[in-house]
């Protein structure tokens, strides 16, 4: 499949557009992680000690649930 240039072209614009949405979504992930990670690190800690109830504890236990799928190789 042979492009023309103006096809070239337009498909790079759409790269790069692509390319800046990625950059921009990363750094609403950066800033988003930075802003949680008080609470994260406060819920990590709360869980590793268990939740005191009025019946017991409660304790999170990683879960170990895997799946696989074959490797699809695009054309």
């Amino acid at each position: 499949m042979k492009l023309t240039k103006t096809e070239i072209k337009a498909r790079q614009a759409e790269l790069v557009a692509t390319l800046l949405k990625l950059d921009e979504l990363g750094k609403q992930k950066k800033s988003l992680v930075a802003m949680l990670d008080d609470d994260f690190k406060a819920n990590e800690a709360k869980y590793r000690n268990g939740v005191v109830t009025e019946n017991g504890v409660l304790v999170r236990k990683p879960s170990w649930c895997f799946e696989a799928k074959p490797v699809v190789e695009a054309a």
